[in-house]
């Protein structure tokens, strides 16, 4: 039963409401894009979605065929300095250490051109048990809602902590939306 109950405690949870009304323009290197592919469907083809896992890739592409996708580690990314416009991550951060989040800060800062920016959507955890797992409901601009949750074993990451990172790879904060158990930031590489 104990390992049951994060998972009954999932379909108790309310959805937490997401509305994206637009991402970036230009070139977007989207980092954990696989799964539902959330912003791989809103940008399409001006998206390039990573995944360190095949069968995320294999599950999202159905949802947005004309997306680039690619298995890759986004510690180590084969791109050139300054190729991307700009970058997203969605609720990719919350399946990644401290240190993993600041490696993927660091490629995604390298890979930017200047004045790119980072856009991210994540999860508040204050947690103190085996699983945390966050259900939410998302609009996309065109107005379909799709229905989702992410869990993870990850304890008690803040908004503080993950903006520390982002300044400490030379990204400037631009936006912080607290919004109770999600935040969004958005980023930008200066010079």
């Amino acid at each position: 039963m104990r390992r049951l109950k994060p998972f009954i405690s999932y379909f108790l949870r309310s959805s937490q409401k997401i509305t994206i009304d637009s991402i970036p323009d230009g070139s977007v290197i989207d980092i954990g894009g696989g799964g539902e592919g959330i912003i791989a469907q809103i940008g399409n083809e001006r998206i390039t979605a990573i995944d360190k896992y095949q069968s995320e890739i294999d599950e999202a592409k159905s949802n947005a065929p004309t997306a680039n996708w690619i298995r890759a580690d986004a510690t180590d990314l084969s791109y050139s300095d300054n190729y991307f416009d700009n970058a997203t991550a969605f609720f990719s951060g919350i399946y990644m250490s401290l240190e993993t989040f600041e490696k993927v800060c660091m490629e995604t800062y390298r890979v930017l051109k200047d004045y790119g920016e980072f856009w991210i959507w994540d999860a508040r955890i204050s947690n103190n048990k085996d699983l945390y797992i966050i259900r939410l409901q998302i609009t996309l601009p065109n107005g379909k809602k799709i229905n989702t949750g992410y869990g993870t074993r990850v304890r008690n990451r803040d908004i503080i902590e993950i903006r520390q990172k982002l300044v400490k790879t030379k990204f400037h904060i631009e936006i912080v939306e607290n919004h109770g158990e999600w935040f969004f930031i958005k980023a930008i590489k200066k010079k």
